[in-house]
């Protein structure tokens, strides 16, 4: 049998997993930002190799103007920028999003479990209340004393004559 202590301390658990689990999620949601930023960065360098000279759209109605040869700056980490050729510059960004996508799959997995063991502990959670809630009408028994239910106090007569008072 399960005591109120003990239920109190699946609630808390049921309520931390369910945090953890939200966490994860923004977590994810902001992995896939971070990946569908470096998937647009791979397709404007592509633009930039194939295209022979011309201009390149930054948005917002700018261009930029783009020469046969040109070069791109590329963080190769903590803040030290390397000049590439846009072919080595999609090789870089494609590692980086290989590693993003297995920080995603952790993340994923993660979810799961956690989910799993959320939905465990909200079940165990439910049939231990339950049991609770079972013992406590066991315990009492039928033919015994009523509920106090609501007052049956008759209402006070009126002294001062007809009219109403605050109390009416």
């Amino acid at each position: 049998m399960v005591d109120a202590v003990e239920l109190q301390r699946m609630a808390r658990l049921v309520d931390m997993n369910r945090q953890r689990l939200a966490e994860l999620q923004e977590q994810v949601q902001r992995v896939d930002a971070v990946l569908f930023e470096h998937e647009e960065t791979i397709a404007s360098l592509k633009a930039i190799e194939t295209t022979p000279g011309g201009h390149m759209s930054l948005g917002a109605g700018v261009m930029l103007p783009i020469n046969k040869g040109t070069t791109t700056l590329v963080d190769l980490g903590t803040g030290i920028l390397g000049e590439r050729s846009p072919q080595d510059a999609i090789t870089i960004v494609q590692s980086r999003i290989d590693d993003l996508a297995e920080v995603k799959s952790q993340f994923e997995i993660e979810v799961e479990v956690i989910s799993q063991r959320t939905e465990e502990l909200a079940n165990a959670f439910d049939e231990a209340a339950k049991s609770i809630s079972e013992t406590k009408a066991a315990e009492k028994e039928p033919g015994s004393e009523p509920e106090p239910g609501p007052s049956t106090n008759p209402r006070r007569s009126r002294n001062f004559g007809s009219s109403l008072t605050l109390d009416d």
